[in-house]
């Protein structure tokens, strides 16, 4: 910028930019490319801020005076207190009224201590974390240390807010904590976490029910002035509901249900709830909200208290209203009407546009409800049918990424399942449902829907494959096979064998996965399944000769009885798989003449059949023999053809391979410059990941400069 006193020109930069232009006048535009790619943008992850919310005056100044310190180091607040107190209102509250000091972004990260679905672990919380900094996915490593130091580096130099909601130990919390002053955390805990006040010098900040001045001030924020006009009423009203601003807020909406009730008769009505659920009212977290819920659901007609209770059974931390509509057996249009309702009830919150979620003492109250009166064939009937629709939803976005995939998701497809009409639109509803995949499947397995549990897993894997999550891959195939097992399904264990094979040999571990490839090629022949047979097969070999197990020719003979069985079989994909199996071997033997023939096979049979991503990887193979053949005026054009479609795919870690051998080929050609150029951008990323094999490349790129 130019200083307007003496014309002076000052240059700043914040953050840690990737690229930085210095110029003086400029004709024309400017056009900055970035191997790194383009910045992401900046987070703003936060929930909606609560309605209603009031004073908490002492504890707003001190997250005041906590922001500013951040200046130096890396302020960490505790919110703590009861369920139901206002934990999360009050963390997300201030959050947004404190954006302005925090320009890097808001990141939030819900780790689901007393949510329904699996609880999110720190290595699975950094996961999420990172990925909204712009971290690749397939740079994000697999160790919890690795991803907490990658996630120290992405946020170093950045002034961000981070809210780390309902916490039940500081372990956590640990890992998410970033090293560089400009950040502070937040987090929300209904324990004290003395480890994390004692170590890190985290400041608690403890909750308690609102006073009755501020519990009467809700009601009137929200109400209006009939509660001025019965000031008895409403302190009556306060202490029935505890103080707590859960409770306020649903008697409040009662209330503006009612306009021509007055404050004392919704008092009446919550002291005769109160003795009629005396029974129920054992010391546990939902008995100060139980009667004002129960005013709340009673007031509902019959087909909303229904669609009510039966959201309370969802596996996950939220839904959308296409799964609600399945998990109630609504359609989709009413049950958005239904859900429209219960928000304004604030009986369900929504998040953010469709999607849904219940605070975790409502939810508790509306088991309840669908135990008491529907039982648990009510509750394993919602829980089948929201299963098998993610099931069909997942299938179809995994259809939309990989086609060539044979998907399984049993039984007729439920109505109103999502569309997707891109790639992308696919790869968003994933990242948006994965956890509650998972969720659906292990409910599905606890309630003895097996065939769900075991199907589910075996439809959906290539997507988490795609974005690298590998444990809870793992984790998925883990709960199949075993529902497959309880079920004596063969061929549901077969097809979860091979899934939990690929997961572990991806994730480097070649022994555990060499044990699942056995075990699928066993049932895969017990069941007559060639695409089972055939890629158990492939897979085997590729991991024998990758563990050096080369002496016996055992792992070229499964890749060759692999492509024979594709072939009987009609499978033109697997038996290309096979050849191009087949084709690296051979190169890896200086085979040259077999490898090319072998790769042209499979390049013809991808093109054929509109396999982009294997023809990619094909023309790497091919380029190799072509280099090392005297060809590599061809391979140029080779694995420039490939290194397009790695990029259209946004495919970073294929790109770095054709890369690698780009630059062979350009050396080969006598060009070093620009072998130097192509090594370099792989270098790169793969310094970026820190991948084993940067050091190698970097000492032949360090030998080509001499």
């Amino acid at each position: 910028m130019t200083n307007s006193r003496d014309d002076r020109t000052e240059n700043t930069a914040y953050g840690s930019p990737r690229a930085v232009v210095q110029a003086g006048t400029v004709h024309g535009g400017i056009h900055i490319a970035s191997s790194a790619g383009l910045s992401a943008p900046v987070p703003r992850q936060l929930p909606l801020s609560a309605t209603g919310f009031v004073d908490r005056a002492t504890h707003l100044r001190r997250l005041d005076a906590l922001a500013e310190e951040a200046q130096v180091r890396v302020p960490v607040a505790v919110l703590s207190g009861p369920p139901g107190v206002g934990k999360t209102a009050l963390a997300v509250h201030w959050a947004h009224s404190a954006r302005t000091r925090f320009p890097g972004g808001c990141l939030y990260v819900g780790v689901h201590a007393h949510a329904p679905g699996p609880r999110a672990e720190a290595s699975q919380a950094l996961d999420s974390l990172l990925r909204a900094l712009g971290a690749p996915p397939d740079r994000i490593p697999l160790s919890l240390d690795g991803r907490s130091a990658l996630y120290r580096t992405e946020t170093d130099g950045r002034r961000l807010l981070i809210v780390i909601d309902d916490v039940l130990a500081p372990a956590q919390v640990r890992p998410l904590l970033p090293a560089s002053p400009g950040c502070m955390v937040v987090v929300t805990s209904r324990g004290s976490l003395p480890g994390l006040v004692a170590r890190e010098g985290a400041h608690r900040l403890s909750l308690d029910v609102l006073p009755m001045a501020d519990s009467v001030a809700l009601l009137r924020n929200t109400v209006g002035p009939r509660v001025d006009a019965e000031s008895g009423a409403a302190h009556d009203l306060a202490e029935h509901c505890a103080r707590l601003p859960l409770a306020l807020r649903v008697a409040a909406e009662r209330l503006i249900d009612r306009p021509g009730a007055s404050l004392s008769d919704l008092v009446t009505e919550l002291a005769a709830e109160e003795s009629r659920l005396d029974t129920l009212s054992e010391e546990d977290e939902l008995s100060d909200l139980r009667a004002v819920m129960s005013a709340s659901y009673l007031a509902l007609d019959d087909e909303t208290a229904r669609f009510f209770r039966v959201l309370g059974v969802h596996p996950g931390a939220e839904l959308s209203s296409g799964a609600a509509s399945a998990l109630t057996g609504t359609r989709q249009a009413a049950a958005r009407r239904f859900l429209d309702r219960l928000t304004r009830a604030h009986l369900v919150e929504r998040v953010r546009e469709d999607r849904y979620r219940l605070h975790d003492l409502v939810r508790l109250y509306a088991v309840e409800r669908v135990e008491a009166e529907g039982g648990p064939q009510e509750r394993s009937e919602a829980v089948g049918r929201v299963a098998r629709w993610y099931t069909h939803a997942a299938a179809r976005a995994q259809t939309a990424e990989h086609p060539h995939f044979p998907v399984v998701p049993g039984y007729e497809p439920p109505d109103d399942l999502p569309s997707f009409s891109s790639l992308g639109e696919a790869l968003v509803w994933f990242e948006q449902e994965r956890t509650n995949l998972l969720a659906a499947t292990g409910a599905a397995f606890d309630l003895g829907h097996l065939e769900i549990a075991w199907r589910l897993p075996v439809s959906v894997y290539p997507l988490f494959e795609l974005h690298r999550h590998w444990e809870q891959w793992c984790d998925l195939h883990g709960i199949g096979l075993r529902a497959a097992e309880n079920a004596g399904s063969v061929f549901g264990a077969a097809r979860n064998h091979l899934g939990m094979g690929d997961a572990l040999w991806l994730s480097g571990n070649l022994d555990a996965a060499v044990r699942h490839y056995r075990a699928a090629l066993s049932a895969g022949r017990e069941v007559e399944d060639p695409w089972v047979e055939g890629f158990s097969l492939r897979q085997l070999g590729t991991v024998l000769w990758q563990r050096g197990e080369r002496e016996d020719g055992t792992a070229v003979r499964y890749i060759k009885r692999a492509v024979a069985v594709f072939r009987e079989a009609g499978e033109e994909r697997g038996a290309a798989m096979g050849l191009l199996g087949l084709a690296e071997i051979g190169a890896d033997l200086e085979y040259w003449d077999e490898a090319f023939d072998h790769c042209r096979s499979a390049i013809a049979v991808f093109e054929e059949i509109g396999a982009a991503w294997s023809t990619a990887w094909a023309r790497c193979t091919l380029g190799r023999v072509l280099t090392a053949t005297g060809r590599a005026d061809r391979a140029v054009a080779e694995y420039a053809a490939a290194v397009r479609e790695f990029e259209v795919r946004e495919d970073p870690d294929s790109r770095a391979v054709a890369l690698i051998g780009w630059g062979e080929a350009h050396l080969a050609l006598g060009e070093p410059a620009r072998a130097g150029e192509m090594w370099r951008a792989a270098l790169e990323y793969l310094r970026d990941r820190d991948d084993p094999r940067a050091d190698g490349l970097a000492e032949r790129l360090a030998a080509l400069e001499r």
